[in-house]
């Protein structure tokens, strides 16, 4: 069986919407398999149900990805579901803005909490039995801000610099290695993140086309490994 034919057990956090949810939706056309992890258990089971619908298969358990507890919990779970983990997309994330003199130590830790720590957390976690098998897929979701920087968006910014540096360590610890280890990277996406806001939606990318982009790297051949891809919007 090709790579591309192949039923992939896939661990998805922050999947309860936005890019996590179009990402389920888009993998769930090829049969695949899915333990869903979000905050929100009525949308875990409506997405699941979507996926069903579609063609795959998948659970959910909600939790906090930055409180080891939880992620030790939800991971036995994944895995009881599962059997083994091929795809760990570790997409959950939240983000504050303004000038950093605005910004408390409530935006600061919890930003840190679930952008960093929510990542490290789960990435350890699948870690060692990809490794054991040889075989597997790490995607975490950063941003264009985890390539550059912008004003009113110092900690933000930070937390996925964070994340940029922790999975291009990653990635020289996993040289000689078929497990792989990948950062997706979007601008603006329009979300439910920006309900309420006074923005403008329809210059920001889809969600669909950032969940294409994750398929891109899940699919990618033996012969691939990439490293991110950044999306930018098309409206600008």
């Amino acid at each position: 069986m090709d790579e591309e034919s192949r039923i992939l057990n896939i661990v998805i956090t922050g999947a309860s919407s936005g890019i996590g949810e179009a990402t389920a939706l888009e993998m769930s056309r090829s049969g695949h398999r899915f333990f869903l992890v979000g905050r929100d258990t009525d949308r875990l089971e409506r997405v699941s149900k979507k996926v069903e619908e579609l063609g795959g298969w998948a659970n959910f358990g909600s939790g906090d990805v930055g409180d080891e507890k939880d992620v030790d919990r939800l991971f036995d779970n994944a895995v009881s579901e599962l059997g083994t983990i091929d795809v760990l997309f570790a997409n959950a994330g939240i983000g504050f803005f303004g000038n950093l003199e605005d910004l408390t130590l409530e935006h600061f830790d919890a930003q840190f909490r679930t952008n960093v720590k929510g990542v490290f957390l789960w990435i350890r976690k699948v870690l060692p039995d990809m490794k054991a098998r040889n075989s597997g897929q790490i995607i975490a979701t950063s941003s264009n801000l985890g390539l550059a920087t912008s004003a009113r968006a110092s900690v933000y910014s930070a937390t996925k610099h964070a994340v940029q540096a922790m999975i291009r360590c990653l990635r020289e610890e996993l040289k000689g290695t078929h497990v792989k280890a990948a950062t997706i990277n979007p601008g603006s996406v329009s979300t439910p993140w920006f309900d309420g806001r006074e923005v403008d939606r329809s210059r920001m990318l889809a969600a669909e086309d950032v969940a294409r982009a994750v398929r891109f790297i899940i699919d990618q051949s033996e012969t691939s490994n990439i490293d991110h891809i950044l999306l930018l919007p098309g409206r600008i």
